[in-house]
């Protein structure tokens, strides 16, 4: 059985702000600056990626605080 069918809908979001998005903000920030050493046109892609990102935890983070 899939181990997701056992967590409720609120445990699963919560999950996913905590742990899931901080983690793909952290590896999306770090292959940003890599890329920026290395490749200019991959480094603006990951750059706006990377305020994407931010973008939706920061709107997530505020939603749960209210």
């Amino acid at each position: 059985m899939n181990m997701w069918v056992f967590l409720s809908v609120r445990l699963r979001r919560w999950l996913l702000m905590a742990i899931a998005l901080p983690l793909a903000r952290f590896l999306v920030h770090r292959l940003a600056i890599t890329a920026d050493r290395r490749d200019a046109r991959s480094a603006r892609l990951l750059h706006r990626a990377d305020s994407a990102v931010t973008a939706v935890s920061r709107r997530t983070t505020r939603r749960a605080r209210h």
